[in-house]
């Protein structure tokens, strides 16, 4: 197999200086339980400037160590709602909940408050994106950082069946969900929805805008692409899900990634690893992507 990939490494320098810890570690605050799962209140410590609060839920008869499932909340302009969206649904998401769902399956989730959202307010978005800048990070990178320091804090624990994580979201959570993917091989599925954003379109279309200015970093487009990180992914398993009528997420843009990713996962024999749907709607889930990323995390996690 002779694919040439994007280092990752110079990906993570685009990304701005991190501040993540060589061994983060958690706290248990409180636990709740639900006739159908248990949930556990954490803090943890994943980065040297500040505590990122945390959920763990449960299912009500676990193993001993667990696939787990990293949900990556959307934005939507709100935040007073971080990681309790994998309990509380949004107007975009079907029900039943995330929560329930995938507790339901079988599996773990573990999912945490981005920078500025829920329990981490205080600073408006603009702010930390203007004072990261400032001190040579990025508001995206360190988003996609304590991901990742997540994904380190879980390999610490003993319940954890560490060659069963996924990441799943919508929309800011769905590119979360594919970046971290890219950046760190131990994400054994992947799975974005109404977040396969083509910035290479974006950007000839003048159509920046219609994200939110966390997203950008400096000189992106002229050291790499999206195609070049989405490939960093090859080739394990990926679930892209799309609306037709997704004004964020322009069908011609996502149609072109996925055009290039087909063929990549074709020629080297690893076609069924990769799927992408165009289905109706806009920007939200559809019963139809539920159904489908419900039966490709049954088949590959």
């Amino acid at each position: 197999m002779n694919v040439l990939l994007k280092d990752n490494n110079e990906i993570k320098k685009m990304l701005g200086k991190n501040h993540q810890l060589n061994r983060p570690t958690g706290i248990l605050l409180f636990k709740e339980e639900t006739t159908e799962f248990s949930i556990e209140h954490y803090t943890l410590k994943l980065n040297d400037l500040e505590s990122v609060p945390a959920i763990h839920l449960k299912p009500n008869k676990p193993k001993d160590k667990q696939p787990v499932v990293i949900f990556l909340h959307s934005h939507g302009g709100n935040f007073l709602d971080g990681k309790s969206e994998v309990l509380k649904g949004a107007e975009y998401l079907v029900s039943p909940s995330f929560a329930k769902t995938l507790t339901g399956m079988g599996y773990d989730v573990w999912s945490i408050d981005s920078w500025g959202f829920e329990d981490r307010r205080g600073i408006a978005e603009s702010e930390l994106f203007k004072e990261f800048l400032l001190q040579g990070m990025t508001l995206w990178g360190m988003r996609i950082f304590d991901v990742i320091s997540l994904i380190d804090y879980l390999f610490t624990r003993n319940d954890v069946d560490v060659k069963r994580i996924a990441t799943i979201g919508m929309s800011m959570g769905g590119m979360l969900s594919w970046w971290v993917a890219a950046l760190d091989k131990r994400i054994k599925v992947c799975v974005d929805i109404a977040g396969q954003v083509n910035l290479e379109l974006l950007a000839q279309q003048h159509l920046l805008d219609k994200h939110g200015f966390y997203l950008y970093m400096p000189n992106f487009l002229k050291s790499s692409s999206t195609i070049e990180i989405q490939k960093m992914i090859f080739p394990r398993a990926r679930l892209s899900l799309s609306g037709i009528h997704d004004s964020l997420c322009p069908y011609r843009g996502a149609k072109k990634l996925d055009q290039k990713l087909k063929k990549l996962y074709l020629d080297q024999g690893y076609e069924n690893n990769y799927q992408y749907l165009i289905g109706s709607g806009g920007h939200q889930e559809t019963f139809e992507f539920r159904a489908t990323w419900i039966k490709f995390l049954k088949k590959n996690l």
